[in-house]
């Protein structure tokens, strides 16, 4: 049996499905006929947004996709600027396993992804003043996080400067995980594990935003500067951490930088616990 993961979401985990045998040997034949949307696992732009698609076979699986000179496990993602309908991901969005699984919302997103460039939104509202507090260097965020403590880390666990590897939920480290995709909600509930309101010592900086009604997602200011402003970073999902936004620009302010479909302003920032660090499972 195949199983696919939509990679798309940065706090929450990641829909999955499973494909029937009659999908799964029309799956083979495309990919047969056409391997060019074939790559590595771990070959994932660090993005806010669709990312593309896992599949991963169990054991007899395995052995029909090595028959036909398949990896038993794979990332699928078209090249970017496809005009057509029937790319291999699109066709996987349209099956019944994956229309039960994913929203409406998500749908409509990655429909719109595949085979284009990232959609370019930005945010708005405006940046809050400076603070003396804490922050790490993007060279030793890099070293710390972009090696075997990625998989299982997410945007909050980054934000909060804490590999648990537990995809970590806010508020479900001192007991009561959030109810609602909202800022209110995602706010009242990283309060609960530690996190603050107003800057003090021995804290971090964080933002939230949301994608509306799907998603939550985290930025972390660093050390480093570029003409005279302080930089930041973010962890999409599973995917490695990375200092640029969805168009590839460094981020001096993540109000107004590229968060693709994260279009919810989490005004004002939020601030992490140094020592000891904020509850977070």
């Amino acid at each position: 049996m195949l199983h696919i993961e939509l990679d798309v979401f940065s706090g929450r985990p990641n829909p999955h499905w499973k494909l029937t045998a009659r999908e799964e040997r029309e799956l083979i034949e495309r990919l047969k006929a056409n391997r060019s949307g074939l790559r590595q696992v771990n070959d994932v732009e660090s993005k806010l947004g669709y990312r593309g698609m896992v599949v991963t076979a169990d054991r007899s699986s395995q052995e029909r996709l090595t028959a036909s000179g398949l990896p038993p496990s794979f990332r699928l993602r078209e090249a970017t600027g496809l005009q057509v309908s029937d790319v291999t991901e699109r066709w996987l969005l349209h099956t019944p396993g994956a229309q039960s699984t994913i929203s409406p919302e998500v749908g409509g997103v990655v429909d719109l992804t595949i085979g284009s460039p990232s959609a370019q939104q930005e945010g708005a509202g405006q940046a809050i003043a400076a603070c003396a507090t804490w922050s790490s260097t993007w060279a030793d965020l890099n070293t710390f996080w972009n090696g075997a403590r990625r998989p299982t880390n997410n945007c909050y666990n980054f934000a909060s400067s804490l590999a648990t590897g537990t995809f970590a939920q806010p508020g479900r480290g001192t007991g009561s995980i959030f109810t609602a995709l909202t800022i209110a909600n995602i706010k009242a509930a990283v309060f609960r594990d530690g996190y603050t309101s107003a800057c003090n010592d021995d804290r971090f900086v964080s933002y939230l935003c949301i994608w509306p009604g799907t998603d939550f997602h985290f930025y972390h200011r660093i050390a480093d500067y570029i003409g005279g402003l302080q930089r930041w970073a973010h962890k999409p999902g599973s995917t490695p951490a990375t200092n640029v936004d969805n168009s590839g620009l460094a981020i001096t302010n993540p109000v107004t930088c590229n968060r693709g479909p994260y279009t919810v302003d989490g005004s004002p920032y939020i601030y992490p616990r140094v020592n000891p660090r904020s509850t977070i499972n």
